[in-house]
């Protein structure tokens, strides 16, 4: 039975970065990642916008070239899935054997939900999750067909102008009052107005009651009886955290596998990053973050720490968007107060900030030097870091 010192389980960003952290610690310890995908650890964010649009291969999406592994001295097993855990004897059940390691990281990530409704097993229903499902849609786009897309988080609406770009009519239908709508009304109503001026319509506070075909889809009813004819339809209703493996070893699941704030789960030696772990903020309270930019960081962390570094995870969310001609970042966490300070909403480039009282939360930034954007990054930090300090 083959022993290593690490193991990582996952194909995301957090599973690369993890291991490029512990390589910078430990040269020489023994490393496997596995990944039920059938290609290395790669970004997910192109799916939507770049790879979907079809300007750049899968290739330009992988966290580091597959030749990285060789020269790094990590075993990577795609297409191996990890079936189970046994934490007490530190043993992994693989579909290519059984393992012992000295320390894992479950960077597991999450899988698409699903709507418990007729037709949504049909032919020419896809999700977006996998590079996969990504080059599924591409033949969607390619087409240039009638597509419902039910949802409007921001990998949906993203999906939606991709596919709106290749031609295809697209409409949006979501139980949501409004676009993006944590943003408040201003910005909500400036991206409503943007995906109207491109001619996707968004039907608000509509649900679906089936899709419908034969073989294949060829529409969809809603709740109140009416139908929209469609070719394909794509569901964007997010995501749950993959936990199954963590929940038959006995770990701490609350919407995800709860960790310290060195994410470290409930079992010794067996740490969480990415979309799964539900983390201590920095003001303490548990959190999840499913953007990039977390898998990104917190498994650079979590690597770290499982090769000694033995370090606290400070996380300020940041995420970003493209749709259409608008593109934009988001830091820290929205508020009841938004007030834009500078550029306009219809001229395309401005920012939002988001305040509790006087007490700065958050900064939408539209078409903004990157330089602003960290600026607001290191504050919300450095009041978070102020305010531990203080209490």
């Amino acid at each position: 039975m083959r022993e290593y010192t690490y193991i990582i389980a996952g194909g995301g960003a957090a599973a690369a970065t993890a291991a490029e952290a512990i390589r910078k610690r430990d040269p020489s310890g023994s490393l496997a990642i596995f990944t039920r995908e059938w290609a290395p650890p790669y970004q997910r964010p192109p799916l939507s916008k770049e790879f979907l649009q079809n300007k750049a291969p899968i290739a330009d999406a992988l966290m580091f070239p597959a030749t990285w592994y060789l020269d790094q001295n990590v075993d990577l097993h795609v297409g191996v899935e990890v079936l189970q855990i046994d934490p007490h004897h530190r043993l992994l059940k693989t579909g290519s054997g059984d393992l012992t390691y000295q320390h894992l990281l479950l960077a597991t990530g999450a899988t698409p939900r699903m709507l418990e409704i007729p037709g949504a097993g049909l032919d020419g229903v896809y999700t977006l999750r996998t590079y996969l499902d990504a080059q599924r849609l591409r033949g969607v786009r390619a087409s240039a067909q009638r597509v419902v897309l039910i949802g409007s988080g921001f990998i949906g609406m993203e999906v939606a102008a991709s596919l709106r770009s290749g031609g295809g009519e697209v409409t949006v239908v979501t139980i949501d009052e409004a676009l993006y709508a944590p943003f408040g009304a201003d910005v909500s109503g400036y991206a409503h107005s943007l995906f109207e001026q491109h001619g996707v319509p968004t039907l608000f506070k509509t649900s679906v009651a089936s899709i419908d075909g034969g073989e294949r889809v060829t529409g969809v009813t809603l709740a109140d009886g009416s139908r929209i004819e469609a070719n394909a339809v794509v569901i964007g209703i997010g995501v749950r955290p993959e936990t199954g493996l963590a929940e038959h070893a006995g770990l701490r699941i609350d919407d995800g596998i709860v960790v310290d704030d060195r994410l470290r789960t409930s079992a010794a030696e067996i740490y969480a990053a990415g979309d799964v772990a539900r983390f201590p903020s920095l003001s303490g309270a548990l959190t999840r973050v499913e953007h990039f930019d977390n898998a990104y960081a917190s498994g650079a962390q979590a690597g770290a720490n499982m090769a000694g570094a033995d370090e606290r995870y400070r996380y300020v969310p940041f995420f970003w968007s493209d749709v259409f001609e608008l593109s934009f970042e988001f830091v820290g966490a929205p508020a009841p107060q938004a007030t834009i300070v500078a550029g306009a909403l219809e001229g395309g480039s401005f920012v939002v900030e988001y305040s509790d009282g006087d007490q700065l939360r958050g900064a939408l930034l539209a078409q903004r030097p990157a330089a602003e954007r960290d600026a607001y990054r290191d504050r919300l930090m450095q009041a978070a870091v102020t305010s531990l300090g203080a209490s």
